[in-house]
C-alpha cells in the first residue's frame, strides 16, 4: 500500500480579503483563509502579514504552535465547543450543512463567535480569520461581521460560495502526510458531502436565524452579550 506523495499547494489556498465581497468595504482590514501552514509562501495579493489572527479550530486541531505566531498575535476562538460533530444516534435526517452552522450561531460556541466580532471591531491592523478550510467556522463568522456592518445578502451568499472551487486544495492541505491514498479516499467516503463543498443554503440558514432576530445581526449579537458600541465600531472599521 504506497504512501500519497502527490504535491500539497506550498501555500493559501482559500485566502481572500473579505473586503472584495463589496464596493462598501474597506480592504486591508479583514481576511479568511484556509489553515496556514509552516514554510508557506507569502501571498502578494492580500495585505501581509496579519497583525491578528482568529483560529477557529479546537486546541491542539492545528497542532501545538501555530506558523503565524513570530508575526501576529494568535487569538484561540473553539467556535465547535458543544457542537454536534456527527449525527445524533436515531437521527435518520441526512447531514444538513446549514442546520450545523445554525447550531454554531446558538451553542455554547457562539459566544466565541461573538468574541470574534469583537476582535475585528477593536484589533489594530489587518485581522486573519481562518479555521481548517476557511469554509464553515470562518464561513459563519465572516458572514455575521458582513451582515452586521449592512453588506447585502447576496454578496455574503457570493463570498461564502467563492469558496467551492478551492475545496481540492484545502483537501489536499489537510491531508495528513502519511495518510495512504486508500485511506484518504476511505476518510473522504465516510464524511458527509456537504462539507466538501460550499453550497448556498448553508450560509443562508446563518443569515435566516440572524434575520430572525428582534433587531437582525444585531440582536444576535446582544443575545450574546455583544455591545452597540462594538458593532459600532465594526462599521467605523470596515465601511468606506
Amino acid at each position: 500500500m504506497s504512501v500519497e506523495t502527490s504535491a500539497v499547494p506550498d501555500r493559501l489556498v482559500n485566502l481572500r480579503d473579505v473586503g472584495t465581497a463589496s464596493p462598501r468595504l474597506r480592504t486591508g482590514v479583514l481576511l479568511r483563509s484556509d489553515a496556514p501552514h509552516a514554510g508557506d509562501v507569502a501571498p502578494h495579493d492580500v495585505v501581509w502579514p496579519p497583525r491578528t489572527v482568529l483560529d477557529l479550530r479546537d486546541p491542539g486541531e492545528g497542532g501545538r504552535v501555530h506558523p503565524l505566531r513570530d508575526v501576529a498575535r494568535v487569538v484561540g476562538l473553539p467556535v465547535l465547543t458543544g457542537a454536534t460533530r456527527t449525527e445524533r444516534a436515531g437521527d435518520v435526517a441526512p447531514f444538513d450543512l446549514g442546520r450545523f452552522y445554525v447550531e454554531l450561531l446558538r451553542g455554547p460556541g457562539a459566544a466565541y463567535l461573538a468574541d470574534g466580532v469583537r476582535a475585528v471591531a477593536r484589533e489594530d491592523g489587518p485581522v486573519l480569520v481562518h479555521c481548517t478550510a476557511g469554509k464553515d467556522r470562518t464561513g459563519v463568522l465572516v458572514a455575521i461581521v458582513l451582515t452586521l456592518v449592512g453588506v447585502e445578502r447576496p454578496r455574503i451568499i457570493t463570498d461564502y460560495v467563492r469558496t467551492d472551487p478551492n475545496m481540492p486544495g484545502i483537501i489536499a492541505r489537510a491531508r495528513p502526510a502519511h495518510r495512504t491514498r486508500e485511506a484518504e479516499a476511505h476518510v473522504l467516503a465516510a464524511l458527509p458531502p456537504e462539507l466538501l463543498t460550499a453550497p448556498p443554503h448553508a450560509i443562508e440558514a446563518v443569515l435566516d436565524v440572524l434575520a430572525a432576530y428582534d433587531g437582525g445581526a444585531a440582536g444576535w449579537f446582544a443575545a450574546q452579550g455583544g455591545e452597540p458600541a462594538t458593532v459600532s465600531a465594526l462599521r467605523e472599521r470596515l465601511l468606506r
